[in-house]
Parts: C-alpha cells; structure tokens; sequence
C-alpha cells in the first residue's frame, strides 16, 4: 500500500475517468468493482483510546462467561473474527454500513447548501413553534420514509400527488423517477416498509465500514464533581422544583436527577478500546448498477444513468471521507495514513487511480450532464413540502414539551 503522505499523485482527467466509469458500469471491460481501502491511526497515536458506538448485547451474550474464544463478555462493542490474510484477526466495528451511509449523505447536503454541487432534493419545512426543515438526504427511509408519506405537496397528500406516485411506482426495471429526484435511494438502499403490500426494495450500490484491528477493551469510570456538592432533596422537576431537607430521599427526589450535586465515581461498560490501526472499507458494485433499469430508453442512456449514480457515490465518498482525518463521534477520530483507490480487474489484478473532492464534483457535473443530453436529467430544483397538521403537532410537541428520554 502506498503511503498517502509520500507517493507522487497522479494528474487526474475528470474527462478520462468519467469514460472509463462509463465503460465499466456498462461491463464494457475487465474492471469488476471499484474499492476503496483507507487505514488511520487514533487522532492520540500509539496506545491512546478509541470509543466505537455501543449496542445492548443480546441476552445470551449478556449471560455467558468471557473466554478465550470470545473474550468480550459484557462490552457494548460490536467485536467479530475475520480472516485476513488467511489468519484470524479480531475486530471491532466503528462506524457500521448504515452510518457509513448517513455520513455521506450528511456531506452531500452540506456540499449543496454551501453552492459547491447541485443535487435533487425533496423538503419539508415546518414554520411551527421550533422551525424545522428536513431533506432527503435526511430522511430514514429515504423517498419511502414515513416523514414524506405524512406531508403535504401543494396541499395533496404527498403519496397521491403525480410525483408521490411516480416515486412509489419506481421498480429495478424503470428507476427513472427515483433517479431524477431521490438518487440517494438507488445508491445508499431503500425499501418501502411503511406502506401495505408488497414493496419495491433497492439494494444498496454503494458500501462502506470502519473496522478497528486487534481490539483491547479499555476500563473506565464515570462520575460528576459538583462544585458546591448540593445535598438535600427536591420536589418537582426541571424550572419548578423545590429543595427539601430530608434525611433519607427516594431516588425520584435527589438533586443528582436534575443535574446538581456529586456522582461517586463507578464503573462504566463503556471503557473504549486500543487497536492497532483502523480500515475503511468501501465498494462501488458495478453488478449492482447494471440491475438499475430505466424503463425503454436505449441502452446509451441507461449507461449514462448508471454513470451519474455510480460518480453520486464517488462525489458523497470524496466529500465525507476524502480528508486527512476522520472524526467518527466523540473519542472516536481517526488520521489517515495511507488511502487506496482502485479498480478491481476479473481476476483479481487491481489498478490504483486518484480523486480529490474537486475532481469528484467535477466529474459528477460531466456525468450529468451527459446523461441530460440522453434525456435522463436530475432534477436540481428543490421540491418543497409541508407537514400533515398531525405531523406538525408531533414535531411541535417533540421539540418544545416532550420529557428528557421520553420518544418513540
């Protein structure tokens, strides 16, 4: 693997690259997938701590006795074997294929909302007690998600409006509506779980992971220090609460509930863990792209179709992960050490290739734009919705007068 720090980087041809994207979505050459693999160190180096996101461990793995083969016990980690290099080799998950996704996403919007690119978009904005607006790159679900089913496109239900059920309608055979205003559906995955009867699934295109290597669980205690260290008790709860001095208090009247005085220090499930180092990796399916159909265009167009999804992924790629670090959640980032992109041939031979986020969005631009001349655009400008009155409530209630925790 070569070092991103010291190899000499390639001159890019966002005009070159875009024709040999096109030739391999259209499985016109030997190239098979395209892969993605970066490897980070911990932000803090050699033996500092990383926190990866935490689970309920299922009932039988919260029962069962640490051992040799399974030296996890109660961690709130997802930890697994894998073979690698035909040896097994723990790991840890620290950013899952979902979030991976999300993650993406979140940078394409970022990217749109800053004048960088221009994407299709479906919003719903709320002008209520809390002003709210919400994508597509934002919704769950995407175009099948239960935000869009409950609002309102020029006051018709968004599910009986022409577009509502052009998107519905979509199928792998003919994707053009879901490809013209929620591309992030073909590329990321969708299912219409939300609706009655059998629903179209779309398989994700795209995939990517952060796995930590040779995994050790940390130890850690939590507790808070007040300043004051208040005692005594409290009547009420949050802006109406009164003190009450009693010897001996019921846990729904401590002031530790409401955030005054001292936690002791006890043990928490949550103690992190040191790695060796840290890989991400990613995978464009050239297999899966050519199952997006788009009804009876010819063949060219569909290519080009294909084309402008697949550098959709290259650009979301670029634009969450293209930079020098990698910051995952709190106690969780990452510096990059070495990055690979390629192609790999049937075969198995692999080919290296470079993409900085300019010539990501540069080549996206080409590829759409050729796809318009096929007949086949996205739609860049902004599709506007409003909540049901139920939706609005909802969110009006969730952020001004719902409890701390209280949800679902």
């Amino acid at each position: 693997m070569k070092s991103a720090t010291t190899r000499k980087r390639d001159e890019v041809d966002p005009e070159k690259l875009h024709e040999d994207l096109r030739l391999a979505v259209a499985l016109g050459s030997s190239r098979a997938v395209l892969r993605i693999v970066e490897t980070y160190q911990p932000a803090g180096g050699a033996g500092s701590k990383v926190f990866p996101p935490t689970y309920p461990k299922p009932e039988r793995q919260r029962n069962s006795q640490s051992s040799p083969a399974d030296p996890w016990g109660d961690a709130p980690y997802v930890t697994e074997p894998r073979i690698v290099d035909r040896q097994k080799r723990w790991s840890v998950q620290l950013d899952s294929t979902p979030s991976q996704a999300n993650r993406a996403e979140e940078a394409l919007l970022r990217a749109h909302r800053a004048g960088r690119v221009r994407l299709p978009l479906l919003q719903i904005e709320h002008l209520g007690a809390a002003p709210v607006v919400l994508t597509s790159l934002e919704f769950p679900h995407r175009y099948a998600d239960a935000y869009l089913r409950d609002s309102l496109l020029d006051g018709t239900k968004f599910d009986q409006s022409e577009l509502g059920k052009a998107l519905l309608a979509s199928t792998n055979a003919d994707a053009s509506a879901l490809y013209a205003q929620d591309p992030g559906s073909l590329v990321y995955g969708a299912w219409n779980s939300h609706r009655k009867g059998r629903q179209q699934k779309f398989p994700r295109v795209y995939s990517s992971e952060v796995v930590g290597w040779d995994p050790q669980l940390g130890a850690r205690n939590a507790g808070r220090m007040d300043p004051l260290n208040l005692t005594g008790a409290r009547k009420g709860d949050g802006d109406s609460w009164e003190f009450a001095t009693v010897a001996k208090k019921a846990k729904d009247e401590r002031l530790s509930e409401i955030g005054h005085g001292n936690i002791a220090p006890n043990a928490s499930d949550n103690g992190g863990v040191t790695i060796t180092s840290a890989q991400r990796f990613a995978t464009l399916s050239l297999a899966g792209l050519d199952r997006i159909g788009f009804g009876s265009v010819p063949f060219d167009a569909a290519v080009a179709a294909r084309t402008v999804l697949a550098a959709y992924a290259l650009l979301a790629d670029r634009l969450a992960f293209g930079g020098p670090a990698l910051l995952l959640r709190s106690g969780c980032e990452l510096v990059v050490e070495s990055e690979r992109l390629e192609w790999v041939h049937r075969g198995g031979r692999t080919e290296e290739f470079d993409l900085m986020t300019s010539e990501a969005i540069e080549l996206f631009e080409l590829a759409a734009a050729n796809a318009d001349k096929q007949g086949l655009a996205l739609s860049t400008q902004p599709v506007l919705l409003t909540p049901s009155k139920a939706l609005a409530d909802a969110i009006d209630y969730t952020l001004t007068k719902a409890a701390p925790g209280e949800g679902g």
